[in-house]
């Protein structure tokens, strides 16, 4: 008897099943193989994953494109005359990078320039209690310069806990020298903590207000002379406040 062949019509059903699987497995293969090739290179992938040292130059790239756009803001608020913003953008420089050169000389030389600005000089009469002098800005810096000499009589009992200085209405500062030089924001009639001025202090006022000044003695006291000063930063004269 000759032999069927595997596409004669007499093919049994089994025949039919094992044929149409072998052409499923034939046609398959290819894309097993290619599913494996995928899996082996992901695999390959992971295992060649960055080492500390590649991601810290990354690392570091990226800062210094971040400093270099830090910087250029910084350059462009200052060329607007916006110099404490210029300051802020500075300081986050030195906060990500504080060994960068330049950065601490430049955010000084900035607020030394604030400080030069709006100068006001005036005499100040060493016999008034609590003068003012100048509106002054919360957080904003300013600098007091002062020059002179004044004389002083000064009669009155005294215990042995010393002269009071409950009330800075009528007695001295606690805190200050006896006969120095102070100040104090008074801030919608609420006077702040006094602090010590001298021959000059650069400050920074808690609140805005008006800034007085007085000789750090006791209402009773007798002073007589002016004292040169000179204040400067983020101030505006009394007469010029703003309303």
């Amino acid at each position: 008897m000759a032999l069927r062949s595997v596409f004669s019509p007499f093919t049994t059903r089994s025949g039919l099943l094992c044929t149409a699987l072998l052409i499923c497995t034939l046609a398959c293969s290819p894309l097993s193989a290619q599913s494996r090739d995928r899996d082996a290179k992901k695999k390959d992938s992971s295992e060649k994953s960055a080492s500390p040292q590649q991601l810290e130059s990354r690392i570091s790239k990226a800062e210094e494109q971040l400093l270099s756009e830090y910087l250029e803001v910084a350059n462009e608020y200052y060329k607007q005359d916006e110099k404490e913003q210029s300051i802020a953008v500075l300081e986050r420089i030195a906060k990500i990078n504080p060994q960068m050169p330049g950065i601490r000389q430049r955010m000084d030389g900035i607020r030394e320039e604030l400080l030069q600005e709006n100068g006001v000089k005036l005499e100040f009469d060493v016999s008034k209690i609590w003068m003012p002098v100048a509106e002054v800005q919360e957080g904003k810096a300013l600098r007091l310069v002062v020059t002179g000499d004044y004389r002083m009589d000064l009669t009155t009992p005294v215990t042995l806990t010393g002269l009071p200085t409950g009330d800075p209405a009528k007695d001295h500062v606690g805190g200050a020298p006896f006969g120095a030089l102070v100040g104090m924001v008074f801030t919608d009639g609420k006077p702040g903590d006094p602090f010590l001025i001298g021959g000059g202090v650069e400050h920074t006022p808690k609140k805005s207000g008006t800034l007085y000044l007085r000789i750090n003695v006791p209402v009773a006291a007798k002073c007589r002379g002016d004292l040169k000063v000179q204040i400067s930063g983020a101030v505006l004269p009394v007469a010029k406040k703003s309303r």
